[in-house]
């Protein structure tokens, strides 16, 4: 039997749906469900911004790229 920590989980970042990815200031990570993966859809949630200090809707967006 497995454990319930050998499930695979998909890290996702999110930032705010009417911002773009170079003008955010605030993000979150997530956790993307198995229905999700297979049906190709991204992710969307509703969180509090502590910039705008209202909640709104964040999407999923690409991770960023690895700095040295």
């Amino acid at each position: 039997m497995a454990s319930k920590g050998n499930k695979k989980k998909t890290l996702v970042y999110m930032i705010p749906e009417s911002e773009s990815r170079d003008h955010h200031t605030y993000h979150y990570t997530a956790v993307k469900t198995k229905t999700l993966i297979q049906e190709n859809r991204k992710l969307k949630m509703k969180k509090y911004n502590p910039v705008k200090r209202i909640h709104e809707i964040f999407v999923e967006a690409k991770l960023p790229k690895h700095q040295k």
